[in-house]
């Protein structure tokens, strides 16, 4: 289906209308609704759009809690924050200001987020560590989809890990974000429903054998980045956001993306460093130098380069959208449970 054109403002305004009909607490919904819009932004649309339909019918089943109050504890140079089972996003912004301030006390903070949800990217949650002058680095689990070389099922989920570098005024802020596994398991289902295949070395079927088939691939595992290497970043990553955080492994959590299981209480782990307390003037200096030799060599650092406009998006994902923001037509005078099997059809109709 063809894009259409659309702005940030419209789309933030889309996604906070419908979580918050379907359940989420204002400051959730503002929090989630703000990521899903610099996702699409970013041309990143395997966090964008896709997943609002998702959310809100995890917010109608109850396997995310759109009211939980995230609860924030520190200790010495560390914080922790339970998000009692709801969404990631209201959970780490609830702990970052506790981080940013022990890590400029100290040089270097760490945050630990428990029973938590899907955090979409990870490059949102990092950009603004950079912007408060601190290198920002975020890794999470998520439910099982990637087997490393060797396995014949899935032991890790994709596994993200991203972090952010301060940059100097008016330049952007580094930022890389990027999963341990050859593709998104996002981006295998899109394949998947539009009929393409896949390049051999982005998943197995259930047999371990290799495939180009999305759907023999989405039966079996993804396969990791890099191969041994990718996974046992993998691995770091699940020490990190799960074993450390005390949340589900990722051969516990349940699945993002379907309706089976209760939440997936996955965890993040996040680390600021301050580089007024190592090296800092060495710092700024050698981050243009770093800058300047890769201009030289014709690329650029990745980054964020700040709001676009217009923002096209997927017509198809923009009309399901517009219908979960919309749904307030529908018979509110109705008992309670009529009313609730209204918006799941409503909901399932949107993620058919």
């Amino acid at each position: 289906m063809t894009p259409v054109e659309t702005s940030w403002e419209e789309i933030e305004a889309v996604c906070l209308e419908a979580l918050t009909l379907h359940g989420a607490a204002a400051e959730t919904a503002r929090a989630v609704a703000g990521a899903i819009t610099r996702a699409e932004a970013d041309g990143n649309r395997v966090c964008g759009l896709y997943y609002l339909p998702i959310f809100c019918r995890h917010l109608a089943i109850g396997k995310v809690d759109g009211e939980a109050v995230p609860e924030v504890t520190t200790r010495g140079v560390t914080v922790t924050v339970d998000a009692r089972s709801g969404f990631a996003h209201p959970a780490i912004a609830a702990g970052t200001p506790a981080l940013i301030d022990l890590a400029r006390q100290a040089g270097l903070a760490a945050m630990a987020v428990r029973n938590s949800y899907n955090c979409l990217a990870l490059g949102h949650h990092v950009r603004p560590l950079a912007d408060a002058g601190l290198i920002g680095i975020c890794v999470s689990n998520a439910p099982a989809s990637v087997a490393p070389p060797g396995a014949t099922r899935a032991l890790f989920g994709t596994n993200p890990l991203a972090f952010a570098v301060p940059s100097k005024e008016g330049a952007p802020t580094i930022v890389v974000d990027q999963s341990m596994s050859a593709v998104t398991k996002t981006e295998m289902i899109l394949r998947r429903d539009r009929g393409e295949a896949i390049p051999i070395g982005w998943a197995q079927d259930g047999n371990g054998q290799p495939t180009t088939d999305a759907a023999t691939g989405l039966e079996g595992s993804l396969l990791p980045a890099g191969g041994r290497k990718g996974a046992n970043i993998a691995l770091l990553v699940e020490v990190l956001a799960a074993a450390l955080t005390g949340s589900a492994l990722s051969t516990e959590a349940s699945a993002f993306g379907n309706e089976e299981g209760g939440p997936p209480h996955v965890g993040q782990f996040l680390i600021a460093i301050d580089p007024d307390h190592f090296a800092a003037g060495h710092f700024s200096e050698a981050m243009d130098n770093l800058v300047a030799s890769h201009d030289a060599a014709g690329v650029r650092l990745p980054g964020h380069f700040g709001r676009k406009q217009p923002v096209c998006v997927d017509a198809d994902l923009w009309k399901k959208a517009v219908l979960l923001s919309t749904a307030r037509s529908l018979d509110k005078s109705a008992k309670p449970a009529h009313h609730r099997l209204a918006v799941v059809s409503v909901l399932r109709n949107c993620m058919d």
